[in-house]
């Protein structure tokens, strides 16, 4: 009995993880390649909108034998911005996929930031959540400016870059970007924010 509840709660601690998380997840087996920094605590709607638009690229793309083998790429939606990542065998199939998300997914704006390249090493993946934790650890830390909602910022590590993401004023994302960008091993820091002011 109490093995009984000890898995149900086990579930249910799972499924609430993973809805606190920001819609994103990828197309091949990238080993998490690419990681996300922040837990996300909008409204249930919010997530559920970013999901729906993720989904729809996602299903895309796997319904396209080409595409979903040749590449290795991360889709993240956050407040209905989609940001494609990873690696592609070719500029076409790059902006293919670009387009697609484009077209069928009813996002408010695509970023395309995927490279030509071989798939990312394990090595490399592992440097990566090493640079979003330290770039999460320095967000929190961050005291400037004062009325931040950190909730509103959203970071993904891919190759040494990192990707922010969220509505912030100019400042937050200089303040933002500042604080992030003398990690160790970031190569990067790509601003894919939405501004509002």
């Amino acid at each position: 009995m109490a093995n009984r509840r000890y898995r149900a709660a086990t579930i249910a601690l799972l499924l609430g993880a993973s809805l606190a998380v920001a819609g994103c997840a990828g197309t091949g087996d990238n080993g998490d390649a690419e990681t996300e920094a922040a837990l996300d605590s909008r409204s249930f709607m919010d997530r559920l909108s970013d999901q729906r638009i993720r989904s729809r690229i996602q299903a895309e793309i796997l319904s396209d034998d080409d595409l979903r083998h040749a590449s290795n790429i991360r889709v993240t939606v956050f407040e209905g911005i989609a940001l494609l990542t990873g690696e592609v065998p070719s500029r076409e199939v790059g902006q293919r996929i670009a387009r697609l998300a484009r077209e069928e997914s009813g996002a408010r704006h695509v970023h395309n930031e995927l490279v030509i390249a071989e798939m990312s090493s394990v090595f490399a993946r592992s440097r990566d959540r090493f640079i979003s934790a330290r770039a999460s650890t320095r967000l929190l830390s961050l005291n400037e400016p004062e009325d931040l909602d950190r909730d509103r910022v959203y970071m993904i590590t891919n190759r040494g870059r990192i990707y922010l993401m969220g509505r912030v004023t100019r400042d937050e994302a200089e303040a933002i970007t500042e604080k992030v960008r003398r990690i160790a091993g970031v190569r990067e820091v790509v601003r894919a924010f939405e501004y509002v002011d």
